[in-house]
């Protein structure tokens, strides 16, 4: 049985990606707990959205090296600017 070896810099890319969305459910989770008392119809769709970011983390693999660089050119950026990353989400 042969094994496909994979990349250093894939393994990297990858693992940026996978913080990245963390980053973003963070960003999601402090809006849920201030939404929660407030207006919990809004803290529901959130919660919605963030199960959203949860799957396309999950689905992320090292082999799939174009889903990780488009999660990285797509979110990178947003996480990096709260008013931008609202504008987008």
């Amino acid at each position: 049985m042969t094994e496909q070896e994979v990349s250093y810099d894939a393994i990297v890319r990858a693992e940026i990606a996978i913080e990245i969305l963390n980053q973003a459910r963070a960003i999601v989770t402090a809006r849920v707990y201030e939404l929660e008392a407030s207006d919990p119809d809004a803290a529901e769709a959130l919660r919605s959205r963030r199960r959203e970011l949860i799957a396309l983390q999950q689905s992320l693999t090292v082999a799939d090296r174009a889903s990780v660089e488009s999660v990285i050119a797509l979110w990178g950026p947003r996480v990096r600017d709260d008013a931008r990353f609202w504008a987008e989400f």
